[in-house]
């Protein structure tokens, strides 16, 4: 008998490591350069972790629609995580920040933990990627987390030489 690794638990160990990578990049961040933008149109680092945090909470509704429709079309989230990132409320602070995102990320914990295997294969439908299965939708969280952590070390290194 093949023992078939629990997609949840190797989903959510990526998901656990890239988000740690970002708060470590986040809290090299000092207090004064958290709400500073290194350029126009770019986002601060309590804005990325805006963004993160708004990003989970689109996720979920895309998650949870691939699950209770037949081959849904998603939403572009590359497209609309953004546009809603900058017609959101600045955040209050980094604190307020922070337990939103650990909120919204144990909230999609909690939803994937339900999951049978055999719903990580359901389809669903992009209007760039084209037809996808539900794993790999779940899988693109931590090359998110992953991606904003590097644009943190950017910052910070491009901070430190200026």
């Amino acid at each position: 008998m093949t023992i078939v690794d629990n997609p949840y638990e190797k989903v959510r160990r990526k998901m656990v490591a890239a988000r740690i990578e970002f708060l470590g990049q986040l809290a090299k961040i000092n207090k004064s350069e958290l709400k500073k933008r290194p350029a126009d149109g770019e986002w601060s680092p309590i804005e990325l972790a805006n963004h993160l945090y708004i990003t989970d909470g689109l996720a979920l509704e895309q998650l949870k629609l691939v699950q209770s429709e037949d081959n849904p079309m998603v939403v572009a989230t590359e497209e609309e995580a953004p546009r809603m990132t900058n017609a959101s409320e600045p955040p209050a602070s980094l604190e307020a920040v922070l337990g939103g995102m650990a909120a919204r990320r144990e909230e999609i914990f909690e939803y994937l933990s339900t999951l049978s295997p055999e719903s990580w294969e359901r389809p669903f439908r992009h209007n760039t990627w084209g037809q996808r299965k539900f794993y790999q939708l779940v899988n693109v969280l931590p090359l998110h987390d992953q991606m904003h952590a590097q644009q943190l070390t950017a910052i910070k290194d491009k901070d430190g030489k200026a």
